[in-house]
């Protein structure tokens, strides 16, 4: 039988499903994560929690971009070069480039890093951990790019599992046995460094075929693209590691601790993207020309999860809390660290328009304004209302972001049809976020508020749940036919 046309309802639907299951299990591993996180404590988790956010920076400093160009021009390889070619290219250049700036840093100004990065407890011996851990997920995130793009989606799962396993859990057993901040260090650098090295020798003959591809057309094509994105990426993890390390050498490393389980909890919320986003962006780039129907129809079911969900945690937050009594802190503050991974999310479908036209300048200011927003946020909030400040920095800096980006991406190509009904979407969740805030120690008011605005969305989305149904009821159909 014949594999169903990725158009229509069951196959759309399939291969979203499909990409989907790395995600469900990785949920499953970081909520394991987040259990091991609460049993340490915030003293315990601060340091190693700190050193994964700081690896994903430099992860994402060292990569230069080039992984979106590989994901952009794979199925269009410039000068007669094939995608695999194209992954040696771009793994080299951000090899080279990740190994001079670990050496730099190591040999010349350990100290200053560790200082601004709130680890002087471990003292400038971690520098040199830190980098050899962001080479290795680098490698990691390569080989997982290319997995996805090859459609080997077995190996693509079992990868995805074992690098949030890396970045997510595998680490923090070490907690169980000694406090000794070095430990989670050298337990994070072996887990990742194991995974790239089984799965890099599978691969070690596309390293060769990168060799093919050092041509001046190349370079001028990828390398130009990476750059003008490599500052979305480094900014949308400077975020986090900046609100640590301020916080950390502000108030100290309970508090620190404390917003990073804040911070993982939150990205709770991005479950409801699952394989979404892995199969949206191949998707969008094959077919924007003849599809845009179907696109924006997708991105007002995306609003419609997105908006329920985010109703549903904070409903839901007490109960969490309580299971983590050491974090109860976190508990007024929740609600409004959510907000910026909706923010994130809902881009997911808004900006295509930038990459679509290739003016990745949009991306990179629109980061900017979230980075820098963060960073004044930060410095003016924190001292007179601590987490809060903290949170309420993400969250408004991370709407600067998205409201510049939706504006730039629907310019070059609109996904919005209803602009009225995702600003009310936006508003709503809004007062979702008030009702957290201020009654964060009443669960049944706050359930209630949370209750009403979650039938709100229903009625606001009520075009989209009619055909939802109408979509099941095609694929009930097409199943019996098969």
């Amino acid at each position: 039988m014949a594999a169903p046309d990725q158009h229509s309802p069951q196959g759309f639907l399939g291969n979203i499903l499909k990409y989907s299951i790395a995600t469900y299990l990785g949920f499953g591993i970081s909520g394991l994560a987040l259990i091991v996180s609460g049993v340490l404590g915030p003293e315990k988790t601060a340091a190693p929690l700190t050193f994964m956010s700081a690896t994903a920076t430099l992860m994402n400093i060292g990569i230069l971009g080039l992984d979106q160009s590989l994901l952009r021009f794979y199925a269009e390889p410039p000068a007669g070069r094939t995608g695999r070619q194209l992954f040696g290219f771009c793994l080299t250049i951000s090899a080279l480039v990740m190994t001079a700036a670990g050496l730099f840093f190591s040999l010349v100004c350990p100290d200053w890093l560790a200082g601004i990065l709130s680890f002087q407890a471990m003292g400038s011996g971690v520098v040199p951990l830190l980098f050899l851990n962001a080479f290795f997920y680098m490698w990691v995130r390569y080989l997982n790019v290319l997995l996805r793009l090859e459609g080997k989606v077995g190996l693509y799962t079992l990868e995805t599992l074992l690098m949030q396993g890396c970045y997510n859990l595998f680490y923090l057993v070490a907690g169980f046995f000694t406090s000794d901040p070095y430990a989670f260090a050298l337990a994070s650098v072996l887990s990742f460094g194991g995974v790239a090295l089984v799965f890099g020798f599978r691969y070690r003959g596309v390293f060769r075929e990168g060799r093919h591809a050092f041509t001046k057309p190349v370079a001028k094509q990828l390398l130009p693209y990476g750059l003008a994105l490599a500052p979305t990426q480094i900014m949308l993890y400077l975020n986090n590691t900046f609100s640590l390390a301020f916080l950390g050498n502000s108030l100290g490393t309970t508090i620190q601790g404390t917003f990073a389980f804040g911070v993982r909890l939150s990205q709770l919320v991005t479950t409801i993207q699952a394989g979404f986003s892995t199969f949206w962006g191949p998707f969008v780039y094959a077919n924007y020309r003849d599809q845009q129907e179907l696109i924006a129809k997708v991105q007002d079911y995306l609003c419609l999860l997105i908006f329920s969900f985010y109703c549903c945690l904070v409903a839901a937050e007490d109960i969490l809390f309580f299971i983590f009594p050491a974090y109860q802190g976190c508990l007024p503050v929740f609600p409004v660290l959510m907000m910026s991974p909706v923010f994130t999310i809902l881009c997911e479908g808004t900006v295509y328009g930038i990459s679509i036209a290739r003016r990745p300048i949009f991306d990179t200011i629109g980061i900017a304004i979230s980075a820098l927003g963060n960073i004044g946020l930060c410095i003016l909030l924190v001292p007179q209302m601590g987490l809060m400040g903290a949170s309420l920095a993400l969250a408004i800096s991370g709407g600067g972001m998205f409201l510049f980006r939706t504006i730039m991406g629907q310019y070059y190509y609109r996904t919005i049809l209803h602009p009225l009904r995702t600003i009310a979407g936006f508003v709503l969740a809004i007062g979702v976020a008030a009702a957290g805030v201020f009654f964060w120690d009443r669960f049944l008011i706050k359930g209630v508020l949370c209750l009403a605005a979650l039938v709100l969305y229903l009625i606001l989305y009520r075009e989209q749940l009619k055909e939802a149904a109408g979509f099941l009821g095609q694929l009930t159909q097409a199943r019996k036919s098969s």
